[in-house]
């Protein structure tokens, strides 16, 4: 066979697939909290590699929190991110198209720990930017349509 084969962009629906299998699996050995802090620390790691990819230019967390969206977007992770910020230290965080929102609300379900990749890449980039760290409110977490994931948490900023 001559020429090269371009590898195929990955469905969001086999994302998921591995999300779910990766999470459950992690959550079955170590149980939910030691799993929950296993992707925690998967988001520092990521974090380490994000740097290498985007330049964080402001130490704004608004800004520090859309460069990783914006980044989970080129992705392809989800289809669309909001941040707005409420006050100083409150940002609504909006997402649509969220690829492995049908095993993040599964694994919830079961009892099970979901990876947030997305939340974990976050909170590592407001410790490591900002000197901040989040608690977050869950405000919508849906599944209207097998290819439609939504969130909307309500994310509470302080200094570390």
């Amino acid at each position: 066979m001559s020429g090269r084969v371009s590898v195929k962009p990955i469905n969001p629906d086999f994302l998921d697939f591995v999300n779910y299998a990766v999470c459950k699996a992690l959550s079955e050995r170590y149980g939910k909290d030691e799993s929950a802090e296993l992707f925690r620390r998967a988001g520092e790691i990521g974090f380490g590699e994000l740097c290498r990819l985007v330049g964080f230019v402001s130490t704004d967390p608004a800004d520090v929190l859309r460069e990783v969206g914006m980044f989970l977007e080129r992705m392809g992770y989800m289809a669309r991110i909001n941040l707005e910020s409420v006050t100083e230290n409150e940002v609504i965080v909006e997402m649509q198209g969220v690829s492995v929102i049908g095993s993040s609300i599964r694994l919830t379900r079961e009892g099970a720990s979901p990876s947030h990749i997305m939340t974990n890449l976050m909170f590592a980039a407001l410790k490591e930017v900002c000197g901040m760290e989040a608690s977050i409110i869950d405000l919508t977490l849906e599944q209207p349509s097998p290819v439609e994931g939504y969130a909307r948490e309500k994310w509470v900023l302080k200094r570390i």
